[in-house]
This record gives C-alpha cells, sequence and structure tokens, in this order.
C-alpha cells in the first residue's frame, strides 16, 4: 500500500512546464504559484483522502484475517520451540493460583458485618488482591512470550516487580499489628489520592461522584499531611527519619531486594518510557559478532524471551513463598518445595532453549557464508 500522489503530482507539473518550454513560452513563478495553488485545494485532498479510505475500509477484514494466520503461524512456531520452559511456567502460575484460592476457601480472617454479609479483612484482603494481581501478570507475560513479545513481556514484568515489592513491605511487618495496620489503611487511603488525581483532568467539577472524591481527597491531606499526594507516602510510617520524598528505590532498599534484578528494571523503564536505548536496543534482535538482525522490527520475535521469562517466574515464586512462609506449615513447606523444583527447571529450559536458537543462527549464516 504505497502512496504515489505526490509522485504523480511532480510528473504533471514537470509535463507543464515541460510544455511551455516546447510552446516557447515562459512560466514565471507567479503563474507556476497560482496553478499549484488552484489544483491543490483542500476539495481535492479531502476527495482523494474520502475514496481512498473506503477503499481501505471495504477490505480491511482481508488484511486483519491475513495478519491473524501470520500471527498464528507464528505463535505455533514459537510454541514448538519453546513449549517445555513455557509449560513448565504456566504449571507454576496454576500452582500459584489454586494456593490462593484455596487459602480464600478456608481463611479466618472474615468479618462478620450482619447475620447475611461478611467480608475479609482489610489485611488479608489486600494481601490478597496483591496476589491476585501477581498472578494476572504472570497470565499477561506469559500470553506475551507465546506471541514473541519479548520487550513487552519485559515491561509487564516492571509492575510485577514492584507489586512484590510492596506485598514485601507489608509481609515484613506482619507480626507487628500496629504497623501494619497503619501501613494498610494509608495505602487503602493512597488509592483515593490516585483516583482524585486522574478525575481531575476530566472536568468533571458538577459531577457528584468527583464532588465526593474531592472532598475525600482534602480530608486526607487534612489526615495525613499535605505530603501525602506524593507517591509511596503511605509508606510513611517505616521510613519516619527520611526528611525528603519516598521513592519506589527505599521501598526495594527497605526490603533487601536482589541486586540483579535492579538492571533488568532500569532495563525495562527504557522500554516502558521509550528512551533513547529502549527506541534502539530491542531483546527480540541478536547482538552477536557474526550474526545480524534486520534494523527495524514491526511485529514478534522468537528471540529474547529467556530474560522475561526467567525474570517473571522468579519474581511469581518469590511472591508466593514469601505469602507461604509468613504463616508455616506442612502443606505450605511442600508447596514451596514444589514450587523451588519448577522454577529452577524452567530457568534451565529457558536458557537451553535461547542456546540452541542462537547456536542454530550462527550455523545457518555460517552455511550461507561458504
Amino acid at each position: 500500500m504505497n502512496l504515489s500522489f505526490e509522485r504523480l503530482f511532480n510528473k504533471a507539473l514537470g509535463k507543464i512546464i515541460e510544455d511551455y518550454k516546447e510552446k516557447g513560452e515562459s512560466l514565471s513563478e507567479e503563474i507556476l504559484t497560482q496553478a499549484i495553488h488552484n489544483s491543490l485545494d483542500d476539495d481535492l485532498f479531502n476527495n482523494i483522502a474520502e475514496n481512498f479510505y473506503q477503499i481501505l475500509k471495504d477490505n480491511m477484514y482481508e488484511p486483519l484475517e491475513l495478519e491473524r494466520l501470520i500471527h498464528t503461524e507464528f505463535r505455533s512456531r514459537i510454541k514448538q520451540r519453546w513449549i517445555r520452559p513455557l509449560a513448565l511456567f504456566n504449571s507454576l502460575i496454576i500452582i500459584t493460583e489454586e494456593i490462593c484460592t484455596n487459602d480464600i476457601n478456608k481463611t479466618n480472617e472474615i468479618k462478620i458485618l450482619d447475620e447475611n454479609t461478611s467480608e475479609h479483612s482489610l489485611k488479608y484482603y489486600t494481601f490478597m488482591k496483591l496476589l491476585a494481581k501477581q498472578i494476572l501478570l504472570a497470565k499477561e507475560i506469559h500470553y506475551l512470550l507465546e506471541g514473541g513479545f519479548a520487550d513487552a513481556a519485559l515491561s509487564r514484568w516492571r509492575t510485577a516487580h514492584e507489586t512484590k515489592i510492596i506485598l514485601f513491605i507489608f509481609l515484613k511487618y506482619y507480626d507487628n499489628d500496629k504497623i501494619m495496620n497503619e501501613l494498610l489503611t494509608r495505602f487503602n487511603d493512597a488509592s483515593i489520592v490516585e483516583e482524585y488525581k486522574e478525575c481531575r483532568w476530566h472536568n468533571n467539577s458538577n459531577d457528584n461522584y468527583f464532588k465526593d472524591l474531592k472532598k475525600n481527597y482534602k480530608n486526607l491531606l487534612k489526615k495525613y499531611g499535605d505530603s501525602f499526594k506524593f507517591d509511596y507516602e503511605w509508606a510513611r510510617p517505616i521510613f519516619d527519619s527520611l526528611s525528603r520524598r519516598i521513592y519506589f528505590k527505599d521501598l526495594e532498599i527497605h526490603v533487601r531486594n536482589h541486586e540483579e534484578t535492579l538492571s533488568f528494571y532500569q532495563k525495562a523503564n527504557y522500554q516502558i518510557h521509550s528512551s533513547p536505548l529502549g527506541t534502539f536496543d530491542s531483546l527480540g534482535t541478536i547482538d552477536i559478532e557474526g550474526l545480524e538482525s534486520p534494523p527495524y522490527i514491526f511485529g514478534p520475535s522468537n528471540l529474547g524471551l529467556r530474560i522475561p521469562g526467567q525474570l517473571e517466574i522468579f519474581t511469581l515464586y518469590e511472591t508466593i513463598v514469601t505469602y507461604l512462609n509468613a504463616t508455616p506449615s506442612i502443606d505450605n513447606l511442600i508447596y514451596i518445595k514444589t514450587l523451588g523444583k519448577f522454577m529452577n527447571e524452567a530457568f534451565e529450559e529457558f536458557e537451553r532453549v535461547e542456546e540452541e536458537i542462537i547456536n542454530d543462527e550462527l550455523s545457518f549464516s555460517e552455511e550461507n557464508n561458504v
């Protein structure tokens, strides 16, 4: 689908100039400018664009189906190559989800409101919300890896990493009811602050819901102070000696996060914020001497799945294991041991498949250079 209207126009313009030359007539700049102005009015462009739009719209289902078939075929090839590590990853997700659903069914963290109504405690509700989000993120990342979108998977992993750190903050004070309740209350109140920040740009000052939201927002600033409008101020009770704003890095340090994940977290930031490195660098390319990847990637790739796959597997494992260790039991110990076996084998399989792909590409390149 190559537009050629400008080429046709230039050709027609050249013809006009040639005709004038053949007739021996002078073509002044004023006459030429007027001719161009008379030809290129808005109605002409609008009519061409409308016709072009209608043609494309009338045929839009055919390229959609073609794209679906191409992507389905590509996903099938990825599954064939990466099936074992992806299957192990999926098993880890299923086991984690079953642990959480079983825990919900048997929990004692229930508050009776009346004879017909009950709800989970704020502590349990927040924990399970974070765990459910972690499982959902793992499923999203798994789906992206199946489709060959490694950079997108790494971007979603960043959210999973942040979710893990927040849960770790709460779990660190699991047995300290005073700090725990204060953190949980502030964390939930912070969601009101974030909702207000989101809605204030909608110019809905006459909406009753927004009026109540704004009132609640102002009440929270009175309760906690103006600084509560900043991110991570909900964690202030454990950063009382910190005179500046709280940043996510502070939360990571507080729970002694693994340093090896820091570089990958930064790499994920580059992808999310479309930085210079995020623009030029991609997990879906090979950066090895003797191999050349296409300079521009417009779709999925079967390369680069190892890094986001291993990162998410480790993050999901750490999240659920830390949660289970908060309430030790024989069942939880067996779960932890089982999950560890899946994680270790999945790590090995992601390594193996990536190495196979690179070796195959090197062999192919050598054969074609003989």
